[in-house]
């Protein structure tokens, strides 16, 4: 009997890790006035940030319905296999519940769902985790022992925002504000806590915000319980390049990186240009 791991879109992991690990993904859906698209499935992220900027319609997500969930179930379980299933952060999302409410339908102890209380990466950072004690013949209990611990707030979301169009569009930021920062050329810092972002600093202009990442990351990182470091960006694969140079250059990093895209779920509230880090902190 094989552990099939289930991830939700928003867990933005790179395409290739998907496919060398064999993660079935449900996407969650990305509404753009009356036209209803599957994140990553009818909507690849460079599909989703041109209509984003050009559409002129600010989109809204949907979460996973429990059905989705159960269609992605059943077959692994009819296959004889076991089911690891993390989803976003249940505060952000009620993605989350709709799993649940799969797994008592369906009845099945084969069946384990984790709340990752976490965004975008640092959901995936959960799955590489279980994908490679998956690979290494891990039982289900050893899986969950390594991966609920990071589920209490252990793993660093750290990005900034380009613009503050979309945080105003979504009623994250108030409208003032948002234009005030534009004028001056403030890029806010964030991290997450219990799925929800929060601002922990700022920087005037971009090329404040990798050397703000570097100092912030030697504070808080812990390098003996991070295997592998992950970043993810949207529409700027360059700047994500940049920050990867001054970091291994830094902390002499030769551990794994896993680079990604930021797609429609995590973009819809953030817009193109953002650079993430996710890590283990102290």
């Amino acid at each position: 009997m094989a552990i099939r791991l289930i991830a939700d879109s928003s867990s933005d992991l790179p395409k290739q890790f998907i496919e060398d690990n064999n993660i079935q993904i449900v996407p969650l859906t990305i509404i753009f006035g009356d036209e209803e698209l599957r994140d990553g499935v009818d909507l690849t992220p460079s599909e989703f940030y041109e209509k984003l900027v050009n559409s002129g319609i600010t989109p809204s997500t949907s979460q996973v319905q429990p059905d989705r969930f159960i269609n992605a179930f059943k077959p692994i379980l009819e296959e004889g296999d076991e089911v690891l299933c993390i989803t976003i952060g249940s505060s952000a999302s009620g993605t989350c519940q709709s799993a649940f409410i799969a797994k008592d339908e369906i009845e099945s102890d084969k069946i384990t769902v984790v709340d990752s209380n976490c965004l975008s990466m640092g959901t995936g950072y959960s799955v590489i985790v279980a994908a490679n004690m998956i690979a290494n013949g891990a039982t289900i209990k050893e899986i969950i022992d390594e991966i609920t611990p990071l589920t209490d707030n252990k793993i660093e979301h750290l990005f900034c925002v380009d613009t503050m169009t979309y945080l105003r569009k979504g009623g994250r930021v108030k409208a003032s504000k948002a234009v005030v920062a534009e004028l001056l050329n403030i890029k806010p810092i964030l991290n997450v806590e219990d799925a929800i972002t929060q601002p922990i600093g700022k920087v005037r202009g971009r090329k404040k915000i990798i050397p703000y990442y570097i100092n912030h990351i030697e504070n808080t990182i812990d390098f003996e319980a991070n295997k592998f470091l992950s970043v993810a960006h949207s529409e700027d694969p360059e700047f994500a390049a940049e920050f990867i140079s001054a970091f291994k250059e830094k902390f002499n990093w030769n551990k794994p990186i896993y680079i990604s895209e930021i797609g429609a779920t995590i973009g819809t509230h953030t817009g193109p240009g953002v650079l993430a880090v996710f890590y283990i902190k102290k």
